[in-house]
């Protein structure tokens, strides 16, 4: 008890302002939340020289007689010890057990590393590289844009505090190495919150909720994945539409650490919602029963043969395109006929009775906290059609502006066929003319009733 070291960093001296000190502590505050020692047995104070903070003390306030995962409490008076508890689990006891309808994972945490990412690797190419569900994996030891090793490494780690040094130093290690050399990081981490994914998803939600603050998210950025991960956005996520969750469901608990300047790169060149919206119709199309079965076994056999080709869908040709060349096509760009890129496209049920103007106010709600009181980040679904929406009313604005058109004839002009000139991308029969949509996406703009709203959850969407 009472003991106490301090790390000076004298190379930050400069980044210690007193706005980044205090950003800093608010994130070390939303880990003693989730932490089992931090903020409890110990605690952690900025360390200033002449009134310049150049480091910090930790402190430990931990009797050292005591054994902090001891149960053993001192003496209450208001307890009652001669209290009788016989019986009083016995209507739980008795209640019948639903029965698990899928199997019995055989070794849920194999005593092998090597086992574990042979397995990992397995499920990255299944899942991830052969049905296309991260567009930009291209087997299990490549990705990236440009194309670069992935590198794989096992934690054992159960507690967090353990836990939030071994992520930061994986961070390091990305930002040490150049893309040839490591191109992301997946870091397995098979014995925490493994049985957990409310605690897995808060101890995440202190990592994401940081990289701006802490001034990071131009180094990296990061995605989670879990063995009971459930998609936050809204949509109806059991019965059918829970083979969407396993975009997300990983035979483990894993951090997938990302170069930013890759995640920009890919936003380029194909929206986050277009890569969502492929990967439910591709994975309802083998079902929920069946991914969690292949899971449960770690054995994708039942899926050898489901290899998705690239160039039969929109967004993973984009996608392959960009990232071999390094460009989107101009006829993936095209605007002859359209108001967003191909790779950009609302599809008929997206803009059938919502109006994108609607669309930007409630993602503004949402981020400023106008509805719930709460302020509120954006899912990936919810980030792309709200930048799709951005670039529908100014290219529709700018419009108007140069006088090209008015808000009242812009109705008028859809059904109106345009000439295609030398000068634009050749349009292929998908692309043609179709009046009766670019009608439909005018009445988005100008009129209509603001997002469909799915079920009484969609409340802040």
């Amino acid at each position: 008890r009472g003991e106490s070291i301090t790390v000076e960093f004298p190379e930050m001296k400069d980044k210690f302002t007193p706005a980044y000190i205090n950003r800093l502590i608010g994130h070390l505050d939303n880990c003693k939340d989730v932490c089992d020692s931090f903020g409890i047995t110990t605690n952690i104070v900025p360390y200033a020289k002449n009134n310049v903070v150049s480091g910090f003390t930790v402190k430990s306030f931990r009797n050292p007689d005591k054994d902090p995962d001891s149960y053993d409490f001192d003496y209450d008076p208001f307890w009652e010890d001669d209290f009788d508890y016989s019986g009083i689990d016995d209507e739980y006891d008795d209640a019948e057990i639903p029965k698990d309808k899928f199997p019995e994972i055989k070794n849920p945490i194999p005593d092998d590393d090597d086992e574990i990412i042979d397995v990992s690797k397995v499920w990255v190419d299944k899942m991830m590289s052969d049905m296309g569900i991260c567009p930009f994996t291209n087997g299990p030891d490549m990705s990236g844009m440009p194309m670069g090793p992935v590198f794989y490494c096992v934690d054992r780690s159960s507690k967090m505090e353990d836990m939030y040094a071994r992520f930061w130093k994986e961070a390091v290690r990305v930002e040490d190495n150049v893309e040839k050399e490591l191109s992301t990081t997946l870091l397995v981490t098979p014995e925490f919150c493994m049985e957990n994914v409310e605690m897995f998803e808060n101890w995440s939600n202190t990592l994401t909720q940081t990289l701006e603050a802490l001034d990071v998210e131009g180094l990296c950025q990061l995605i989670f994945f879990h063995p009971q991960w459930t998609f936050r956005d809204g949509g109806e996520r059991s019965g059918d539409g829970a083979a969407a969750n396993y975009a997300r469901r990983s035979p483990w608990p894993m951090i997938n650490i990302l170069r930013t300047n890759q995640v920009r790169a890919a936003q380029r060149g194909i929206p986050t919602g277009l890569v969502y919206q492929q990967n439910e119709k591709t994975l309802t199309g083998i079902g929920s029963d069946k991914l969690e079965t292949m899971l449960r076994l770690r054995n994708w056999d039942d899926v050898s043969n489901v290899k998705v080709n690239r160039r039969d869908m929109e967004a993973l040709r984009i996608a392959q395109d960009y990232q071999q060349t390094g460009q989107v096509k101009a006829e993936d760009q095209s605007l002859v006929h359209d108001s967003t890129p191909a790779a950009n496209k609302i599809n008929e049920e997206q803009i059938e009775d919502s109006n994108l103007v609607n669309v930007l106010v409630q993602a503004l709600g949402k981020r400023l906290g106008k509805e719930s009181g709460t302020v509120s980040q954006l899912s990936g679904p919810e980030t792309s059609a709200t930048i799709m929406a951005s670039d529908f009313v100014l290219k529709s604005l700018d419009d108007i502006a140069q006088g090209k058109t008015t808000a009242k004839k812009a109705a008028v002009a859809a059904t109106a066929p345009q000439p295609v000139t030398a000068t634009q991308a050749p349009l292929d029969d998908k692309a043609k003319l179709d009046s009766e949509r670019e009608d439909k996406e005018l009445e988005v703009l100008f009129g209509g009733a603001g997002i469909v709203k799915q079920s009484d959850d969609d409340e802040n969407y």
